[in-house]
This record gives C-alpha cells, sequence and structure tokens, in this order.
C-alpha cells in the first residue's frame, strides 16, 4: 500500500473512531450528572490539555529520529482511554478522562500534521488535503448515524467504546512501517533553542496571521456554544433535529471537500481562505433570524460550504510559509486559536445572561465581519502583493472582491459536478466491464 493510501486510510479509521462517541459525551456527562459549569468545562480544559501537549511534546518530536513511532505509541493511548471512559461513575471522572485522552491525542499531533505536508508535493497540496478532509467527513458521517443509532436504542453501551477504541489503535497499525522523510537530525538542546528562538515571529506574514486568528477565533467562539442552546430554546429542536443539523455539515464536507482543495491549488490558499469568511460571518446571524428549522437546514448547508473552504485553505496556507519548521509554526498558530477559543467560550455563557442568546448571536455576527479585515492583508508569500479580494474599500475594489467571490464559488461547483460525474462514469464502465465478461 502506497503512504498516500495509508494516509487515507488512516484518515478514514480516525474519524470512525472519535466521532463514534465525541459528538455526544455532553449528553453522556449529563447522564452521569454533570451540571452546566461541568459541561462547558469538558471543551475548556480538552483544548487546553491540547495546546499545553503540543508545546510540551514539540522538542522531543523536532529531536525524534522516528517521530512516525512517537504519533503511534501516544495516539494509539489516547485511543485506549475511551475503554475507562466506558466505565465511569461521575462526571469529574469523565472530564478528566477526556482531558488527558485531549494531551494523549495532541502531543504527536504536528508529527501528523508534518506527515501530510511532506507526502503531498506543494503543488497539489490543497487537493490531497481537500480528499482528506472529504475522507474524514465521510468517517465521521458514518460513525456518527451508528453511534446515534446505538446511543438512541440502548444508551452508552460498552460497545461504543470498545469499537472506537478498537478503531483508533488500528488506524495507527496501518501506518507501522511506513517509509518516513529523512529530515535533519538535531539534539534534544538544539531542538528546545530552536522553538525559544523561533524565526517566525520576525516574518511579517506569520504575525498577520497570528493575529488574525485569534480575532477570527475569539469572534466565532463568543456565538458558537449558543448555537444548540438557541436552538433547543428558541426554535424548540430536538435531538432528531439537532442530528440533521450535524449531519448536513458532514455531507456538505463529503460532497464539497475536494473541489475547494483543487480551487485552492488553481487560484491560491489566501482567496479560498477570503471565499469562505463572509458564509462563516453570516452564520450567527442565519441563527438569529430562523422562524423554523427548514431555515436552519438551509443556512447550514449554506454557512458550511464557507468552513469547509476556510479550514481547507487555511492549513494548506499555513503549510506553505512553514519553510523547514512546519511543527513549530503549527504549534504557535493552533497555541493562539485555542487560548482564543478559551477566553471567548467562557465568556459567552455570561454574555447570554446579560444580553440573551439572540442578541449574542449578533454580536458574534459583528464581531466576524470585523474579522475578516485581519485576513485581507495576508500575501500568498512573504512580500508578494494580495491578489483577488481586494484589502482595500474602495468602491471598485468592493465590486471586484464580489466578483471573485462569485468566480470562485462558481468553480467549485463546476469541479464538485465534475467529481460527481467522473464517479458515476467509472461506476458504470464497472457495470459493463462484468457484464461484458
Amino acid at each position: 500500500m502506497s503512504k498516500v493510501a495509508k494516509i487515507r486510510l488512516s484518515t478514514f479509521l480516525k474519524a470512525l473512531s472519535t466521532s463514534l462517541f465525541s459528538p455526544f459525551v455532553s449528553l453522556y456527562a449529563i447522564n452521569l450528572g454533570a451540571n452546566n459549569f461541568q459541561v462547558g468545562l469538558i471543551s475548556s480544559l480538552t483544548t487546553l490539555a491540547s495546546i499545553l501537549a503540543q508545546f510540551v511534546g514539540l522538542p522531543f518530536t523536532l529531536s525524534l529520529r522516528r517521530k512516525l513511532v512517537f504519533n503511534l505509541i501516544f495516539d494509539s493511548i489516547g485511543a485506549l482511554l475511551f475503554i475507562p471512559m466506558a466505565f465511569v461513575k461521575e462526571a469529574s471522572t469523565l472530564i478528566l478522562l477526556l482531558a488527558i485522552q485531549a494531551f494523549c491525542f495532541s502531543l504527536p499531533l504536528q508529527i501528523w500534521n508534518e506527515v501530510q505536508i511532506r507526502a503531498f508535493p506543494k503543488w497539489k497540496r490543497g487537493s490531497e488535503i481537500g480528499i482528506l478532509n472529504k475522507i474524514s467527513g465521510l468517517g465521521s458521517f458514518i460513525a456518527y448515524v451508528f453511534g446515534g443509532y446505538l446511543i438512541r436504542e440502548y444508551g452508552f453501551i460498552y460497545l461504543v467504546f470498545f469499537t472506537a477504541s478498537f478503531l483508533g489503535i488500528t488506524r495507527n497499525l496501518i501506518l507501522v512501517g511506513m517509509e518516513e522523510d529523512k529530515v535533519a537530525f538535531k539534539s534534544f538542546r538544539a531542538a528546545i533553542r530552536e522553538v525559544i528562538n523561533f524565526k517566525g515571529f520576525k516574518e511579517t506574514q506569520f504575525k498577520r496571521l497570528l493575529l488574525a486568528r485569534f480575532v477570527f477565533n475569539f469572534a466565532v467562539s463568543i456565538g458558537s456554544p449558543m448555537f444548540s442552546v438557541y436552538l433547543i430554546k428558541n426554535l424548540g429542536a430536538d435531538s432528531i433535529q439537532l442530528s440533521i443539523v450535524s449531519t448536513i455539515s458532514l455531507l456538505v464536507s463529503v460532497l464539497f471537500s475536494e473541489a475547494w482543495g483543487r480551487v485552492a491549488d488553481f487560484i491560491g490558499r489566501r482567496e479560498v481562505v477570503l471565499a469562505g469568511l463572509p458564509l462563516i460571518a453570516l452564520f450567527p446571524l442565519f441563527y438569529a433570524i430562523s422562524t423554523n428549522m427548514i431555515d436552519i437546514y438551509i443556512f447550514t448547508f449554506i454557512a458550511q460550504m464557507g468552513w469547509v473552504a476556510f479550514n481547507i485553505g487555511m492549513f494548506s496556507y499555513l503549510a506553505d510559509i512553514s519553510k523547514e519548521s512546519p511543527q513549530i509554526y503549527f504549534v504557535f498558530h493552533d497555541a493562539v486559536a485555542g487560548i482564543s477559543t478559551i477566553i471567548a467560550s467562557m465568556l459567552s455563557g455570561h454574555l447570554a445572561e446579560i444580553l440573551g442568546i439572540r442578541n449574542v448571536l449578533i454580536l458574534s455576527f459583528y464581531l466576524r465581519i470585523f474579522s475578516i479585515f485581519f485576513f485581507l492583508p495576508l500575501g500568498e508569500k512573504k512580500g508578494s502583493i494580495p491578489r483577488g479580494l481586494s484589502p482595500s474599500a474602495s468602491p471598485h475594489a468592493i465590486i471586484s472582491s464580489i466578483e471573485s467571490f462569485i468566480s470562485i464559488y462558481s468553480l467549485v461547483f463546476e469541479e464538485t459536478k465534475k467529481n460527481v460525474i467522473e464517479r458515476v462514469l467509472k461506476e458504470i464502465g464497472k457495470i459493463l466491464r462484468r457484464h461484458v465478461k
């Protein structure tokens, strides 16, 4: 099996493993008697554990000769932790296990990112990342439907946890023996010095990116914790309707990820990131003005296209500017994004009590619009002039940006249609070949 094939299969199994239980973790915690504070603590603690793990593991992952072994060991430990979760009796114990699991999963996370970056050539990196996103979305969709059915019919039975653990370990077994790209060896001390003297902070593009991510994640996380609460309290949504919302998001990822990846390779990562931001900004406004769940389903489909574009474009953009030390760039980027998310998530509940949930969603909309301006100065490479969506606010620039936005989405729909037609023709060809034989 080729390296790319192993990466794809491993990604699929990872999505199956994590999505079998993770989407229902809040429900499990509530069943164990968790209060609202403890439910909110799950997200904050796991995010904090993830940030700490990446910083703690960074010197090790930079200095190891066989980096992939480190990834396999700790990712497998994280998968094994699903098993004790099946036997917990208290919400506090579950939260502790989730934090430890997040730490284990995140300790080697940047090794996995680097494996992907080095496995895919720059000229088609966006396409390959798009394919991985599609594969991950498909795995998550299958696991979500299967896990949701089991939990609704039988509750949180042992089968859910043991299956999640088995799939996670199998995911790592597939990667055993996979060839690693040779990189210059550095000592542990040299790795620490490289982190301390990180050169990325002297690069204008990276500093702009960090600022943009901090503002953006703050704007997003002020509103996102209230989405499900708003649907339940204001629109009377039940568990089935909430599941449909999540399912639509996964299907959009499966349908459009590959197309967005190809477009990112063709027109540039920055343009794809910017094309996704307006739809992401409109998401909380869509929720605030919705009067029924049909509106929510339609708006989720539209806005999720923006998230697919943003995630693929951002990963590819960061990979392009990270040069010879992608792990360090990704760690600092993820840390800034994570810290901003924690701060905003903690504020979200308090603001909802003071302003009301609808007003918090509208506030998130305005902040998301504001955050777009921090992405406009980014260039495709150091010293390049931003093209496509212009940072200028002149009437000509605005019209040009709208035209660029429409043309980008037209390309995405064309690529998606082409992908579907190609697959249909392949299936027809297989059927015809069987009949001929």
